[in-house]
């Protein structure tokens, strides 16, 4: 046997985890913004949707509104095609969730997904979501779905972007790990996420309109 006294080093990694992104079509995402044109238009029977007393966004000038689900809205069938496609998103974030994380694999079979809350944002100039997180009782999934983002949100700022926080933002003077992941919208990009992760969404300075949906989910393993 050749003995050797050469020494190894490996570097192990202390977090396993993400969040899961599909960039969609630009004929999709065209489709959905004629959709949501009309919920954040100013007819007096769409006000009754409005969300703002219930989110966490601080809007001056943009809108959140509610889409309804009911039975009749899930016979649409944009919206029944978006849901169905979500829950199926939802299902792959499962999946790849067992494959990593130790001891899922013991789930059952059949992971169920029932999307609960979905609403549209619009905002514009200085408009921002504070940190906060959609944390449910249970195991559930969010998503933010972008539709709109104005020029000026580009990968040359933080003006603008979406950032996850899973633990401190990190002290690199005592050698601490930012626990922060920051991403700058574009329109298509669609991110599914653990209700319980920390978010916010800084605001932009110039005109523009950064709009997309969202939705709650919970889930069963």
């Amino acid at each position: 046997m050749t003995e050797t006294n050469a020494l190894e080093v490996s570097w192990v990694p202390l977090i396993s985890g993400g969040v899961l992104k599909v960039t969609i079509p630009d004929s999709t995402v065209n489709f959905l913004n004629q959709v949501t044109d009309y919920i954040l238009s100013d007819e007096d029977d769409l006000t009754s949707l409005n969300m703002e007393d219930r989110l966490a966004g601080q809007l001056k000038n943009g809108k959140q509104r509610a889409i309804p689900l009911t039975d009749d809205t899930k016979k649409n069938t944009a919206i029944a095609n978006f849901l169905t496609f979500s829950n199926n998103l939802c299902l792959e974030y499962l999946k790849t969730y067992s494959e990593i994380i130790p001891r899922a694999d013991k789930w059952g079979d059949s992971p169920g997904v029932e999307i609960y809350d979905l609403w549209v944002n619009q905002q514009l100039q200085g408009d921002y979501n504070p940190m906060h997180s959609h944390a449910q009782a249970g195991p559930c999934l969010s998503s933010v779905l972008y539709l709109k983002v104005p020029q000026q949100i580009n990968d040359t700022t933080e003006d603008g972007s979406l950032r996850f926080f899973w633990g401190d933002r990190g002290n690199t003077n005592m050698l601490e790990y930012p626990q922060i992941l920051s991403i700058v919208p574009k329109p298509g990009d669609y991110y599914v996420f653990p209700s319980w992760v920390l978010h916010e969404v800084l605001p932009f300075r110039d005109e523009g309109e950064r709009r997309s949906l969202s939705w709650n989910a919970r889930v069963w393993v």
